[in-house]
């Protein structure tokens, strides 16, 4: 009888320690459209402001469907090693006084999604910080317009002015609407379809003839900062970790393929909170 309790005892000792190294960390990434608008972007979005009443009512109803996530971690778009953002501003805002302490040339950023939605999500989640891990490269078009002027190709550049004009209309025409309705929007298949993957793979690679990739070194740069991104992800994870990816919904569609090829991660889509019903 001993030995079948002590049988038994192996067994299921062995059994959770195979269930232990089986388990995956949960990923998921909510795409933004910048609230503070701050014109880094080809394409950006003016939503008013995001201070009124009525759009900070629309914040809190979108905080309360991806907190259902239930994130161990929350990543933000701010720059990797960063501690002001991430932790002392942070924790200024959990003691109630970031309003009043925060530095006048960093003001601006009280309108940003960090602080309208990670903060007050971190803080609705018990956490004590965030995890920045943004890097930058050089993203610039201007040389790549430059070269389409000078070497005879107006018809992809008049295609890429039309498609950059056709993204401006429909985010000035979406920025009326709620923020639900606007981070829908920039979770959708459609806005991955239509504007980032068209914006990419089909017009900044047509620019270059023969030996010339001007475009296809442009989109290879705006890759290249998406790897890195995933990389500074990817060492913040830990297996039983329920991660939320707060980004520029340029960087989604990107992301999104880097953790769906990650065999030991799980991928959850966002969309299914945000469309999610009582």
């Amino acid at each position: 009888m001993r030995n079948l309790i002590l049988i038994f005892i192996t067994v299921f000792t062995l059994c959770l320690s195979c269930k232990a190294q089986d388990q995956k960390p949960v990923i998921s990434i909510l795409g933004m459209m910048h609230l503070h608008n701050p014109g880094a972007d080809e394409v950006n979005m003016d939503m008013g402001n995001i201070h009124s009443d009525k759009r900070q009512a629309e914040l809190k109803e979108l905080i309360d469907l991806i907190a259902k996530f239930k994130p161990t971690k929350i990543a933000i778009e701010s720059s990797l090693g960063d501690t002001l953002w991430s932790q002392t501003y942070y924790t200024k805002y959990l003691n109630g006084v970031l309003e009043k302490e925060i530095s006048k040339e960093d003001k601006w950023r009280l309108s940003s999604e960090t602080v309208q939605i990670s903060y007050p999500l971190a803080k609705q989640m018990g956490h004590d910080k965030l995890y920045p891990i943004d890097t930058h490269t050089e993203f610039d078009t201007a040389p790549v317009i430059a070269y389409a002027e000078q070497n005879n190709q107006q018809v992809q550049l008049a295609a890429f002015k039309k498609l950059i004009s056709s993204m401006q209309n429909s985010i000035e025409s979406i920025s009326k609407r709620s923020v639900l309705d606007i981070v829908r929007f920039a979770n959708s298949e459609d806005f991955d379809k239509n504007y980032n993957q068209t914006f990419y793979l089909k017009h900044l690679v047509s620019f270059g003839k023969e030996g010339n990739y001007i475009g296809a070194d442009v989109v290879a740069k705006w890759y290249y900062r998406n790897l890195k991104i995933f990389t500074n992800l990817n060492r913040i994870v830990t297996p039983k970790d329920r991660v939320l990816v707060i980004y520029g919904a340029g960087h989604k569609d990107i992301l999104v393929d880097l953790i769906k090829d990650r065999a030991d991660w799980e991928y959850y889509d966002i969309n299914k909170l945000l469309y999610f019903k009582k």
